[in-house]
């Protein structure tokens, strides 16, 4: 792969360096007036903002303020500021070719943003880590951190910030080389961009997106697009950007073969590139520069621009740009037929390009040349029979393992499926024993409440009419006798109301007669008349006659339930709405009480009263939902049965009446 094509592939890399975004660039100037009246979260942002604003525009100042930021950091003890300044150390360093520094101080300062839910903090973080992944060389890790931002984002809405991690999407794609991906996320990306105030964040899209088209060979959209992000990059005035444009489209132009355009393009990048001054893009710049002299036939300035990238190299001490320099400098010294130094750097770019491989495999050769001078060949044979022996007994015992764990993991699936079944019929036998223990429970109370009944109403009575017949004796008077007989008669009436009362209670007779509707309007007629609290009964669609159990059942689970709501809710008015579909009954009681917390009733030990509910919801194979809360007005409660559970009980019902 020739020079100017493996720059073009470094370039890839640098062209979308800014993607872990600051602030716009036009505020940074209002910011840095503010920065002495901030304290605390708000100075770190600010320091966070400027750091970066300036790693793309003044290098000076980005250090600068790196120092402010390495002050604040001593005195500091709020996680959340913290993690603003960590942030900005992190960003100066990958901005420097630091990477492994930037992903150290980048995770720590994930941990302080995460642990204290810093939610603006942490999507920013996770933009530089997608970042420094991916520049490092770890697209996969890069894109997992962008998309950790984006969901952080689905919980804190920043449109702004969604636009910038967006950006990185296709940046990523055109990492993996994903050429025409890049493409198609880039251009769905500026549809929702352009002519918005995030428009600024398009130029690096419009990079993107060029540098794409200019791989796939499609060089007229890759003009268009770079040109777009040109005039983007002057009016934010982003010298990084600046540069970056200008060398896509000397690259563009190269590619081209026209490379006296390709040359003037790196020309107009190069002020842009030393504002910046970050020297891993200077030397790039300057060998593939030099490169491009070298193909135009300009060999001595060839020369120049590698031998200035050579000295920033060996300055910075970047090992990784050698390889290039040296070939940039043997290519122009070849040209100007001084074939000795041509050659040294020939030999100088051979060594870096191979040293790494020679140091690797030096022990591997020396040892495979001792070997095939001392080993026999009858040791050799012996040597292959028993690696084959080896290799045998490997396999059996393969075949031994794979059946061992067949066999278990037959074993296991058997213990599974008895123990499954063993807990379902401990459950199914739970369940049963729960429903007849709330049944004769519920039997148990009937016959209290019964026999509370007949003494406390009946017993009464009695008591009274005894009373008032022993009153009479031969000497009493016939006026006196007739208004003894009176009260008697009174009183016996008294006993009639109360025994219909407690049959009522016991089965109502409206029920056994007329069916489930008109026994709970006599119920709701006989709460309003007793206790004053409105009681509607309606119904839609539903047969007039249920079998039996269906409508005792149903009967008395709403009796339970509004005899709850009259003592406990303070209810005024209590809806009972009764709805028949295709498939089911449906049954709503609604109440304007207070509302009460749900799982309280669900799990409490005391009472008997919503065990006998659900008892025979289950028993008419139904399901129960409340809907209620503390502070609420009103509770719901829905009923919902079956419809085919009960046909064939209303057929046999309504064979019956006729």
């Amino acid at each position: 792969m020739g020079i100017t094509r493996r720059f073009f592939f470094f370039f890839l890399l640098n062209v979308c360096s800014g993607l872990t975004f600051g602030q716009n660039i036009h505020a940074t100037d209002s910011l840095e007036k503010k920065l002495l009246t901030l304290e605390g979260v708000e100075k770190a942002s600010a320091l966070y903002e400027l750091v970066y604003a300036f790693l793309r525009t003044d290098i000076q100042k980005a250090r600068y303020y790196l120092g402010h930021v390495n002050a604040s950091s001593r005195k500091e003890s709020n996680p959340v500021a913290l993690a603003y300044l960590t942030m900005a150390k992190g960003i100066f360093c990958g901005r420097n070719g630091q990477l492994d520094s930037a992903l150290f101080f980048l995770d720590r300062a994930k941990k302080y943003a995460f642990d204290n839910d810093a939610h603006h903090a942490l999507v920013r973080i996770y933009a530089a880590l997608g970042h420094t992944y991916v520049s490092s060389g770890k697209p996969e890790k890069g894109v997992e951190n962008m998309f950790a931002g984006l969901r952080v984002l689905d919980d804190h809405p920043d449109m702004e910030m969604e636009m910038k991690l967006r950006t990185n999407v296709p940046w990523a794609y055109l990492e993996l080389k994903q050429y025409r991906n890049c493409i198609q996320q880039g251009l769905r990306n500026l549809r929702v961009m352009e002519g918005t105030p995030y428009e600024w964040i398009a130029l690096y899209t419009y990079n993107n997106v060029a540098i794409s088209y200019g791989a796939i060979g499609i060089f007229d959209s890759a003009q268009y697009f770079i040109h777009k992000g040109l005039k983007a990059a002057e009016k934010s005035n982003d010298m990084q950007s600046l540069a970056n444009g200008y060398f896509i489209l000397g690259t563009i132009y190269s590619n081209a073969g026209k490379y006296d355009l390709a040359i003037e393009q790196y020309l107009k990048a190069r002020p842009y590139r030393e504002k910046v001054g970050n020297p891993l893009f200077l030397v790039s710049d300057l060998y593939a520069t030099s490169d491009l002299y070298f193909k135009s036939g300009d060999y001595k300035k060839g020369i120049v621009a590698g031998k200035e990238a050579l000295r920033l190299a060996e300055q910075y001490n970047l090992l990784l740009k050698f390889e290039g320099t040296y070939l940039s400098l043997a290519q122009n010294y070849e040209g100007l037929n001084d074939f000795k130094n041509a050659s040294k750097y020939y030999r100088l770019w051979a060594m870096a390009k191979d040293s790494v491989y020679k140091n690797a495999n030096s022990e591997a050769i020396a040892e495979m040349q001792t070997r095939y001078e001392t080993e026999k060949k009858e040791q050799q044979l012996a040597l292959q029979k028993a690696e084959l022996s080896e290799q045998k007994a490997d396999l059996e015992l393969t075949y031994v393992i794979i059946a061992a764990l067949a066999l278990m993991l037959i074993l296991i699936v058997i213990i599974f499926f008895l123990l499954r079944s063993k807990l379902r019929r401990k459950r199914e036998l739970f369940l049963k024993e729960t429903q007849i223990h709330a049944t004769i429970q519920s039997q148990e109370n009937e016959r209290r409440r019964f026999a509370r009944d007949l003494h406390d109403g009946m017993g009464q009575l009695i008591s009274a009419l005894r009373l008032v017949l022993h009153s009479i004796h031969n000497e009493t008077p016939l006026e006196e006798r007739m208004a003894i007989a009176s009260k008697a008669e009174g009183l016996l009436n008294d006993m009639h109301t109360e025994i219909r009362s407690i049959a009522f209670n016991l089965m109502p007779q409206t029920l056994v007669q007329n069916g489930l509707i008109p026994a709970l309007k006599e119920m709701g007629s006989r709460v309003q008349n007793s206790v004053g609290i409105t009681v509607r009964v309606t119904s839609l669609d539903v047969p007039e006659r249920l079998g039996e159990l269906y409508e005792i059942s149903l009967y008395r689970i709403i009796q339970e339930w509004i005899g709850n709501v009259i003592k406990y809710a303070g209810a005024s008015v209590i809806e009972v709405q009764l709805i028949g579909y295709e498939e089911e009954i449906s049954v709503l009681i609604e109440d304007d009480g207070k509302g009460f917390e749900v799982d309280v009733l669900q799990q409490s030990a005391s009472g008997n009263g919503w065990k006998n509910i659900t008892s025979r919801v289950n028993i008419i194979k139904g399901s129960i939902d409340v809907d209620s809360s503390p502070g609420r007005k009103g509770t719901t409660l829905m009923i919902r049965i079956p419809f085919q559970n009960t046909r064939p009980v209303i057929a046999a019902a309504e064979a019956n009446t006729q």
